[in-house]
């Protein structure tokens, strides 16, 4: 009887083993493009709107720019694609060079002994960055520019999982080109009212 109980019992135990092995792990989220086209254009008194992108990821730690879901450079031309627009005066160029559009990540210290096991500790801090130029050069021979920066950081506790990290890069992404966008906003309508129509 109680080598029966004993079979029964490992034969319920490999039945949930293989019911467990079924269920499937949740999909990785897909995460929209970060847009700007509810927002008005700016219209410039220029001919042509040019992108230099002067900012190479390294690839290597500690960026992290490749492990984003969305990525800065990117964000930043769908931001020059919705909000700015030319007139159609061929004598002025508008060139947006990208300076910097990083993502570090820098370990933080944990605690030890008794206490760091039983703590929780923030594990890593994630710092997204972007810096961009806004030029306007006429043929003639005058320019004006502005730049914008912003910067927003992160920390994140340890063992957190894949896509908990995708989605703190997104919503921090996020966060960093709205506040980018703010900026440019601001330094354009202060610095290049002759140029906006």
């Amino acid at each position: 009887m109680a080598g029966l109980r004993r079979f029964l019992t490992t034969l319920s135990l490999l039945m949930t083993t293989a019911l467990l092995g079924c269920v499937e792990a949740p999909p990785n989220p897909v995460y929209p493009e970060i847009t700007f086209q509810h927002l008005n254009p700016l219209y410039l008194n220029v001919g042509e709107i040019k992108i230099v992108d002067e900012f190479t990821p390294p690839l290597k730690h500690p960026h992290v720019e490749h492990e984003l879901p969305v990525s800065i450079n990117q964000s930043v031309r769908n931001w020059v694609r919705d909000r700015l627009r030319t007139t159609g005066n061929s004598g002025a160029v508008a060139t947006v060079t990208i300076k910097d559009a990083s993502a570090v990540e820098k370990g933080l210290e944990k605690e030890t002994g008794l206490k760091g096991m039983i703590t929780k500790d923030q594990s890593e801090l994630y710092v997204f960055h972007v810096l961009v130029e806004l030029k306007i050069t006429e043929i003639s021979g005058s320019s004006a520019f502005v730049t914008a920066e912003a910067t927003r950081s992160k920390s994140v506790p340890e063992g957190i999982t894949l896509n908990q990290r995708e989605k703190t890069y997104f919503t921090q992404v996020e966060a960093l080109m709205q506040a980018f966008d703010k900026e440019m906003e601001k330094n354009i309508r202060t610095f290049m009212g002759e140029y906006l129509r």
